[in-house]
């Protein structure tokens, strides 16, 4: 983890995270928040935080895809009842936030059933993102080894097969892990 103070109000923080430990994402946001960090714009790798050490918060995510500002809106009012804040969204995921009280419970997830849904949602995007790399990936392959190919276009190659590989193998492990807490949650 790195750490970069950007001017006296905020600070950024480099995290390499996996989808499928989004518990531990909140649990580091609010270990921040605990520290006087707070999250305002989250990132793949980098996020950025403001430094207010007179507040506190417990953060959680949510995974869903909303079209339309309306259903947005609607989306976001449910949370805000409920005294959560929306802090930001990235690629789906959407970041809320609540002032800490001891004793309080913060899940935004009650039942098994929404929280399996929830699983469920996260894993057929990894879904859909690795059959389209394993597709890209069968697609490169044997161009890989063609004579045909120009110099550039094999140097090319040479490094996304690779990568494509390593994106499915990941996108393939991650719907495993998701798979595995919703067998969990079917077994409790």
């Amino acid at each position: 983890m790195m750490t970069n103070t950007l001017s006296n109000q905020f600070e950024y923080r480099t995290r390499f995270s996996f989808v499928w430990n989004y518990e531990k994402d909140e649990s580091w946001f609010t270990s921040l928040s605990a520290q006087g960090l707070h999250l305002v714009k989250p990132g793949v790798f980098r996020n950025r935080f403001e430094k207010n050490s007179a507040v506190r918060y417990v953060y959680r995510m949510d995974y869903q895809k909303i079209s339309g500002k309306n259903n947005f809106d609607e989306y976001k009012a449910l949370f805000e009842d409920l005294g959560w804040e929306h802090v930001d969204s990235l690629f789906g995921w959407h970041y809320f936030r609540k002032p800490f009280r001891e004793g309080e419970s913060y899940d935004i997830y009650t039942d098994r059933l929404s929280l399996k849904l929830l699983f469920k949602r996260v894993q057929l995007t990894l879904s859909v993102v690795a059959l389209a790399n394993l597709a890209l990936l069968f697609m490169n392959t044997p161009k890989l080894f063609s004579e045909s190919r120009t110099q550039l276009i094999g140097n090319t190659l040479t490094f996304l097969v690779p990568i494509e590989f390593i994106c499915v193998c990941l996108l393939a492990y991650g719907c495993l892990r998701f798979q595995q807490k919703i067998k969990k949650l079917d077994e409790n």
